[in-house]
């Protein structure tokens, strides 16, 4: 016998009850012994065990019996031969050890996620991303750079025609050609010595480092590491897993005007180069490749990487994580002296 509260059909209205099985049957009591309710068993409706809320028993008429006995209506179902999956729910539930195997999991699949699964969805958007929507992005965010902090180059006419030169040089063995990328000179003002990549081939150039290189074969090192963050969609990839809901929505349903909440991501990841460090050493790769397509030497890129440390840093150099996530400069410089011939 199951003590509990009967509930009229569709009223808040209960009497004190008892309920039962009998042949397959609920029967409900009132204390005194009046029948309340019969139904058979197949038409009950046992809610589930969660902790130790209280049970419901539900009758099709919309009444319903209600107990904080979740063992004796566990037994009741028994009784009516009813399955009881809800009971391995609330072994689990109560059992440490499980509860522990579910946080590890729990914890281990969030991981998992953040580690796999955002840079695998992002790298989706990146290469469903239309051209208009990434020279939306790289307008808007050049934009927001010469407002905020970047001046106007100036490098004299000569040296901008010389830049110019060099980037088609540089083009020439790249996968956009000659006509899929352009150089944007500025003066960079309090990000000093930098160049970065827009997602549709722009690539921005500051006079610091035109005056911190000293042979062409330096610049060219910088212009094919930064063509490669542009076509292996680098920069979408980190706006995208910077800001993935504006983001799916911008690609899957075209609005532009999703795009300004993309822009606003960009400058902070170019201006601090927090690229992977993976993403950072496939460009280094590519650059390499790309110098010695033109005869000249990966060490150059080398130089300019270890003086553009130290113009940052000072003589002592800088710590690991500087940069972001960039590789430590000793690593890459070592890397590119490797690749030379």
């Amino acid at each position: 016998m199951l003590n509990g509260r009967y509930f009229f059909p569709r009223s808040t209205r209960h009497v004190a009850a008892r309920a039962e099985a009998r042949d397959r049957r609920l029967r409900i009591e009132d204390l005194q012994g009046a029948l309340l309710a019969e139904v058979a068993a197949k038409e009950v409706r046992v809610s589930a065990r969660v902790g130790r809320l209280p049970r419901r028993l539900e009758l099709p008429d919309g009444a319903h019996f209600e107990t904080a006995d979740n063992d004796g209506v566990d037994a009741l179902k028994r009784a009516l031969g009813l399955r009881n999956p809800s009971r391995v729910l609330d072994t689990l539930e109560r059992s440490r050890r499980w509860i522990a195997v579910a946080v590890v999991l729990a914890v281990a699949l969030s991981y998992g996620f953040v580690e796999k699964g955002i840079p695998a969805i992002a790298l989706a958007l990146a290469r469903a991303t239309p051209p208009s929507v990434s020279a939306a992005i790289s307008q808007q965010t050049l934009e927001v750079m010469d407002r905020a902090m970047l001046e106007p180059t100036q490098l004299k006419a000569a040296d901008q025609r010389r830049a110019v030169a060099l980037l088609a040089r540089v083009a020439a063995h790249a996968p956009r050609g000659p006509g899929g990328y352009r150089v944007v000179l500025r003066r960079g003002g309090a990000i000093g010595a930098n160049a970065f990549a827009l997602p549709d081939g722009t690539i921005v150039l500051t006079d610091e480092l035109w005056a911190l290189s000293r042979n062409d074969e330096e610049i060219e090192g910088v212009l094919g590491h930064e063509m490669s963050h542009v076509d292996r969609l680098h920069g979408l990839q980190e706006i995208y897993q910077a800001s993935m809901i504006p983001a799916a929505l911008a690609v899957i349903t075209g609005d532009i005007s999703q795009v300004s909440q993309l822009a606003a991501v960009l400058p902070g990841i170019v201006v601090e180069q927090r690229h992977a460090r993976n993403f950072e050493q496939q460009a280094d790769d590519d650059a390499a490749a790309r110098l010695i397509a033109l005869h000249a030497k990966p060490s150059r890129l080398a130089d300019l990487l270890e003086r553009l440390e130290s113009s940052h840093c000072g003589k002592p150099g800088c710590p690991a994580d500087w940069l972001g996530s960039h590789p430590d400069t000793a690593s890459r410089a070592a890397k590119l002296r490797a690749e030379t011939k």
